[in-house]
């Protein structure tokens, strides 16, 4: 699922235009160049755009392919420290509103804080759109001992 960069809110319009003028139209094109570090280096000189907002973009960006996920609400996700799917779900939806509360408070935010059953959407299916990178985490134990053949 590709987002186009000018629908994420706090990403500034003249960095919009910026990343468009380098080719970078959408969240997919955004992943292309983040994960490749020397297109990194160079998208980050080419741009003037200081690669910590390219890190905070490319958080945005994992974030925004979660199912169910409401754009507004990945500035403060971000600001929460949470700068993908397998951090967001490293929470349970209980301990994810008291953190993102408590980071509001203490980071004087005004974004749009998600409510008890935004994060319980988020996590009753925890894939996403088509990256398929997450899955619900496996449950621990031992693991099987595998056959030795001689």
């Amino acid at each position: 699922m590709s987002l186009k960069m000018s629908e994420f809110h706090g990403v500034d319009p003249a960095h919009v235009t910026t990343l468009r003028t380098a080719g970078i139209e959408n969240t997919d094109d955004l992943m292309k160049i983040w994960s490749d570090k020397e297109k990194r280096a160079g998208i980050v000189t080419s741009t003037g755009i200081s690669e910590e907002n390219f890190m905070r973009f490319a958080a945005m960006a994992r974030l925004g392919r979660v199912k169910g996920m409401d754009l507004r609400h990945l500035d403060v996700l971000v600001a929460a420290g949470i700068d993908g799917p397998k951090k967001l779900f490293s929470y349970t939806p209980e301990t994810l509103v008291k953190h993102l509360g408590e980071v509001a408070a203490e980071r004087k935010l005004t974004g749009s804080l998600p409510t008890a059953e935004d994060i319980a959407a988020w996590f009753a299916n925890p894939k996403p759109g088509t990256n398929g990178s997450i899955s619900t985490p496996k449950p621990e134990g031992p693991k099987p001992e595998r056959a030795i053949v001689h």
